[in-house]
């Protein structure tokens, strides 16, 4: 179970982190006392071991509740997201990552070609293929996929085009999913379209969001193929 840090062990900890709060990373000074605490929290099968432990400072430590240290690290990352603007959607959200270094890039453009009961892509990031389905209802083309960030995009409104995004993030579903997928598979893709050589989610949003702070870059997808966007 638990148990307390020796003053040696926490002088391993400190050689491997600095005296630095892993929270935010930022600096604590010599005169404020150390907190130290599981990043993967014991809860949920985190170890108590040097390298799941990590410091802390005071403020943090104790802001932080009963929520994981790396579960508490990444709402603080949420909530810097959410005070940046507002009638935010998971394209600025992708921008945020990539002004981060979060992630390399996204909505790239690729080529989309058919044939043979097959969809293939071609794309700075790869070629994938696909098998190519038609939907009963409407007769519209759809593939599966498993693809990679850079080819995903939200479905706003852009450039004067419609986009079929109906709603915006929310902070707290975001996390909730975050710390539900931790444990839990994905059970439905997100949905979105092929629009103007692009890949664009107009479905699952938040889904995708959640599982791009749970360090997931590629996703699980359903894509029309020119569908009637009225």
């Amino acid at each position: 179970l638990k148990r307390q840090l020796t003053p040696e062990e926490k002088n391993i900890i400190l050689q491997r982190h600095g005296r630095i709060c892993f929270a935010t990373g930022h600096a604590i000074p010599e005169e404020e006392s150390l907190h130290y605490d599981h990043i993967k929290a014991f809860a949920l099968g985190g170890q108590s071991e040097l390298d799941n432990i990590a410091p802390m400072c005071e403020f943090h430590n104790k802001a932080k509740g009963m929520l994981p240290l790396e579960d508490f690290r990444i709402r603080l990352q949420l909530l810097e997201f959410f005070n940046s603007g507002d009638r935010l959607t998971l394209k600025h959200l992708l921008q945020f990552m990539k002004d981060r270094g979060q992630v390399t890039g996204f909505g790239s453009g690729c080529v989309l070609t058919s044939n043979n009961g097959k969809v293939t892509l071609d794309s700075a990031h790869g070629r994938f293929s696909y098998d190519l389905l038609d939907c009963p209802t409407t007769g519209w083309k759809y593939f599966y996929a498993i693809l990679p960030v850079e080819l995903v995009d939200s479905d706003d409104d852009q450039d004067h085009q419609f986009g079929l995004q109906p709603r915006f993030l929310i902070l707290d579903k975001v996390f909730d999913l975050f710390r539900h997928f931790q444990t839990h598979p994905v059970l439905q893709p997100s949905i979105g379209r092929f629009s103007g050589g692009t890949i664009v989610f107009f479905d699952g949003q938040h889904k995708a969001a959640a599982l791009l702070w749970a360090g997931r870059r590629k996703f699980e997808c359903k894509i029309y193929i020119d569908p009637d966007v009225r």
